[in-house]
């Protein structure tokens, strides 16, 4: 607990302290649609937020380094007024919709100048998957330094309690992790959960929360862990399981989400982490990183019971997983990711990134197998924009993973010997008519050439 004491309401002047002396959770403004609609003004400007005892330069929206958060319903319209007041251009990317790539949907290649405004108008399907999403830029070169920089939030589309109605009447959580580069010799990133440093989230023995954790910085890989508290996850990028999965410690890429059913442990301070793991061979590891501290507080209950009666939910409602396993695959391809050995260049097949060019045809209808071999001695984070898709294989042995993503780790080589991935990624959506990207969601290899593009094109 040293850590956190010394750390203590560093977050922000307005923060509200624990007794413990920590800052409490933030929690961000919410804009909520209403009557089919939710119409948004977001201005990219730079400003400047105190944090970690000091103030920090950075670019921000609507003047906060944590924005609002957008809460919407199947079948909304979602319309935002991006005002961009940098000094560069920027422009929006709606992570893990599976909305529409043309005109003024999620187009990333719209490029927004300075002192220039676009309205973005998405469309949000009827049947778009209920999940925890979040809002970014995508201006390519300037993706990475722009999301450092304070350019995130977080996006929920409502009905999760379709899948598992019991999480209606648990407290809900929503945790958004960031990032800094901290040049002082203690800290090479500074992580922030909802823009505090080592917040206190309180919890009773026993009682179940739903906690909705988002990465949505730009190149941080966080292992999250709970001291003596597992955590029961219910769904992954938005994605639902079809039963709570037990695990100890979840892995956050850049980008990915993970929602789940955390229960309180024994009174008293437990520690809320991210614990050590190699990013890269031949590299130390990633080092601990303290995320913040949950207390739990209130009379001894049986915390064993409380968790078998999480554990024992199902989900009862079809899933497009399902559908996915029997679909025949209409095409293969493998794709190899690779770099210099100076870091100064990042390629797929052998190709950086060139807005022009169109990499990749597939006609809509197709269920494709995609090969992504990782040449790479570190890890790299896979994202396609417009659709999930369903890991079969990883290293040769079967994933067995129930739920869908639209971000995954590709492990790193090992002595030499690529990693070898497998995805099946359906192209059946409509929707997905229009041209848009695939990339590695560590952004600064994306800014460096990561990225490809692929165009969906309607049978003749």
């Amino acid at each position: 607990m040293a850590w956190a004491v010394a750390l203590a309401c560093w977050a922000s002047p307005a923060d509200v302290c624990s007794a413990d002396g920590e800052p409490t959770l933030p929690q961000p403004t919410v804009l909520r649609s209403s009557h089919g609609q939710l119409v948004v003004e977001l201005t990219a400007a730079p400003g400047s937020h105190l944090l970690h005892g000091r103030r920090w330069q950075g670019m921000l929206y609507n003047g906060s380094y944590l924005p609002e958060v957008w809460r919407v319903r199947p079948g909304d319209v979602l319309e935002v007024r991006l005002h961009n007041q940098l000094q560069e251009i920027t422009n929006l990317h709606f992570h893990g919709l599976a909305v529409s790539p043309l005109g003024n949907g999620d187009n990333i290649f719209v490029h927004v100048l300075p002192g220039q405004s676009f309205t973005y108008r998405v469309e949000i399907p009827a049947g778009q998957h209920p999940g925890l999403f979040w809002y970014h830029p995508h201006a390519h070169g300037r993706s990475s330094p722009q999301i450092i920089a304070g350019l995130s939030g977080g996006l929920i589309v409502e009905g999760a309690e379709r899948f598992y109605p019991f999480l209606e009447s648990l407290q809900e959580r929503l945790l958004l992790f960031k990032h800094i580069p901290d040049p002082t010799p203690d800290w090479k990133e500074l992580v922030t959960v909802n823009g505090a440093v080592v917040p206190t989230l309180e919890i009773a023995p026993g009682e179940a929360q739903y906690w909705r954790m988002g990465n949505i910085g730009a190149d941080l890989f966080l292992r999250v862990r709970v001291q003596g508290m597992p955590f029961f996850v219910i769904a992954t990028d938005g994605n639902y399981l079809g039963r709570p999965r037990r695990m100890e410690e979840v892995v956050l890429g850049p980008g990915q989400r993970v929602e789940a059913v955390v229960v309180g442990g024994a009174p008293g301070a437990h520690a809320f982490t991210s614990v050590p793991f190699t990013l890269e061979e031949g590299r130390p590891p990633l080092p601990e990183r303290p995320l913040g501290v949950v207390l739990s507080r209130g009379l001894l209950a049986d915390v064993a019971s409380a968790e078998q009666q999480v554990e024992a939910q199902r989900c009862n409602v079809a899933r497009s997983i399902d559908a996915l396993r029997q679909s025949p695959v209409t095409q293969r391809r493998t794709f190899v990711f690779s770099r210099t050995a100076d870091r100064q260049k990042f390629f797929i097949n052998g190709q950086q990134f060139d807005e022009q060019r169109t990499d990749v045809t597939v006609r809509l209808g197709a269920v494709e197998e995609w090969t992504l071999r990782n040449e790479d001695n570190q890890l790299h984070n896979f994202h396609i924009h417009q659709t999930d898709f369903l890991v079969t294989e990883v290293n040769g042995n079967p994933a067995l993973l129930d739920s869908l993503r639209d971000t995954f780790t590709l492990p790193a080589a090992q002595q030499g010997k690529p990693s070898v991935v497998k995805v099946l990624i359906p192209f059946t959506d409509p929707t997905l008519v229009g041209r848009f990207v695939f990339h590695c969601h560590v952004v600064k290899h994306e800014d460096k050439g990561m990225m490809q593009t692929v165009q969906v094109v309607r049978a003749p």
